[in-house]
C-alpha cells in the first residue's frame, strides 16, 4: 500500500524546536509500517516556498505540489493530519473526485475544535476520524455521515519498558512520579497530595528538576512505582483561552476571526471538557503503573482497577496513591495487565491497520 502523508513537521512550524507530536507517532509509524510505502509532502513547506511566511500564494503552490504528487505517485490513500488552513478545499476535491485515492483526516481536539473547525472538511475527504466519541453524534447532525471514531495510542518504537545496561529490569526508586509541563492545575493538585504526605517527583518544563530528554523520561517512568496522568485544564477565563473567541490560528500565525464568533463561542464554552490524551496509552506502553484523572472515552480502552486506575478528586487521587504503595502484587498486576493491553490493542500501527482495513485498503 503506497500512503501520501502531510502534517506539521516541527513544533509550531519551528525547526529549532523538537519534531511534533504528530511527525513522532504519526509520520514516523508510517513510514516503517510493514507493507506500507510512504510519502511525506509536510506542511512544512510552506513556509519554504514563502520564505518564511505562509502567504497565499506559497499554500497555493504548496496544494499545487500536492496535486502532482498525487497525480505521479497515485498513492492508494492521502493522509491528512490536520492543523489550520494548509489544504486547498477545491484540491481536495480534485483528489477524492478524479483519482482512486482515498482520502482521510484526523482531528485533534474535536470535544472542542469541532464547532469552529472540523466540521466544516467532511465534504472533501472519503472519511474523517475523531478521537472524541461524543462528536460523531455532532458530525452526523451536521449531515456528514463519512466520520468513524479512533483514538491516541502509543508509538511502541518510542515508548518501551526502559532497561539497565545488562537488559534488567530497572529498579523502582521514586514512589510517584510526574512528567509534563508545570501549569496551574498541575501545580494545585500536586499541592494538595504533598498537603496529605504523598511526595510526588515532577518532571517537565517549569520544574525544578527541568524537562528530560526521551531516554531520561523513560527510565523515569520505569523507576517509578506509581505514574500519575493529570486532566487537569485551563479555566475558559484564561487570557489564552478568552482570546480564541475572536482569533485562530492560520499555519504557524494567530489572526483575527471575528467572523465566526458564535462557533468560537460554541467552541469555547466545551473547552473545559476532561478529554482523553495520549499520555495514558504512553505510560501503559512503558510498563508503567497508571493512575490518571478520569477522562471522557478513557474507560472504553483500559478496564478500570484491572488495567488503569483512575480518580476523578485530589482526595481521591490521595487515597489511591497511598493504598497502591502498600499493595506491591496488586499494582504490578495492573501496570502488566495494561502493558499486555497496549502492546496488543493499542498501539499506532493497530490503529492504522484497524483504519485501512475499513477503508478496503490492503495493508499488511
Amino acid at each position: 500500500m503506497k500512503l501520501l502523508y502531510a502534517g506539521v513537521r516541527f513544533e509550531n512550524y519551528d525547526p529549532n524546536r523538537r519534531h511534533s507530536f504528530e511527525y513522532q507517532n504519526f509520520w514516523r509509524t508510517f513510514a516503517t509500517m510493514p507493507g506500507v510505502m510512504a510519502i511525506e509532502h509536510p506542511f512544512d513547506r510552506i513556509l519554504e516556498i514563502g520564505n518564511g511566511r505562509a502567504t497565499a500564494a506559497a499554500r497555493k503552490q504548496y496544494n499545487e505540489e500536492l496535486w502532482a504528487i498525487v497525480q505521479r505517485e497515485k498513492p492508494d490513500v492521502f493522509f491528512a493530519f490536520m492543523y489550520t488552513d494548509e489544504l486547498d478545499p477545491a484540491t481536495l476535491l480534485r483528489i477524492k473526485n478524479e483519482t482512486a485515492t482515498k482520502t482521510v483526516a484526523w482531528f485533534a481536539d474535536d470535544y472542542w475544535r469541532f464547532f469552529n473547525y472540523s466540521k466544516q472538511w467532511p465534504p472533501y475527504f472519503t472519511r474523517i476520524v475523531t478521537t472524541y466519541s461524543k462528536a460523531v453524534d455532532w458530525y452526523r447532525a451536521a449531515g456528514c455521515s463519512n466520520v468513524v471514531t479512533s483514538q491516541w495510542a502509543c508509538n511502541a518504537s518510542d515508548f518501551k519498558p526502559a532497561l539497565t545496561s545488562e537488559g534488567r529490569p530497572i529498579p523502582k526508586d521514586i514512589d510517584v512520579s510526574f512528567v509534563g509541563q508545570k501549569k496551574s492545575g498541575r501545580v494545585a493538585i500536586i499541592d494538595e497530595l504533598r498537603r496529605v504526605g504523598v511526595s510526588v517527583e515532577c518532571f517537565g518544563f517549569g520544574w525544578p528538576n527541568g524537562k528530560l530528554s526521551g531516554d531520561d523520561m523513560l527510565k523515569v517512568f520505569s523507576r517509578s512505582k506509581i505514574c500519575l496522568n493529570l486532566t487537569d485544564r485551563k479555566s475558559v477565563w484564561d487570557p489564552s483561552i478568552l482570546g480564541r473567541i475572536v482569533a485562530k490560528k492560520s499555519v504557524n500565525r494567530v489572526v483575527s476571526d471575528v467572523w465566526h464568533i458564535v462557533d468560537n463561542l460554541r467552541a469555547w464554552r466545551h473547552f473545559p471538557i476532561l478529554h482523553t490524551h495520549a499520555r495514558p496509552f504512553e505510560l501503559a506502553g512503558c510498563g508503567a503503573f497508571v493512575i490518571s484523572g478520569w477522562s471522557e472515552d478513557i474507560g472504553a480502552y483500559y478496564t478500570a482497577d484491572k488495567e488503569m486506575v483512575f480518580y476523578r478528586t485530589s482526595d481521591e487521587l490521595a487515597e489511591k496513591i497511598k493504598f497502591y504503595l502498600a499493595h506491591d502484587a496488586e499494582r504490578e498486576a495492573i501496570a502488566h495487565a495494561g502493558y499486555q493491553r497496549t502492546i496488543k490493542e493499542h498501539t499506532y500501527e493497530a490503529r492504522f491497520r484497524k483504519l485501512f482495513a475499513e477503508l478496503g485498503l490492503k495493508n499488511n
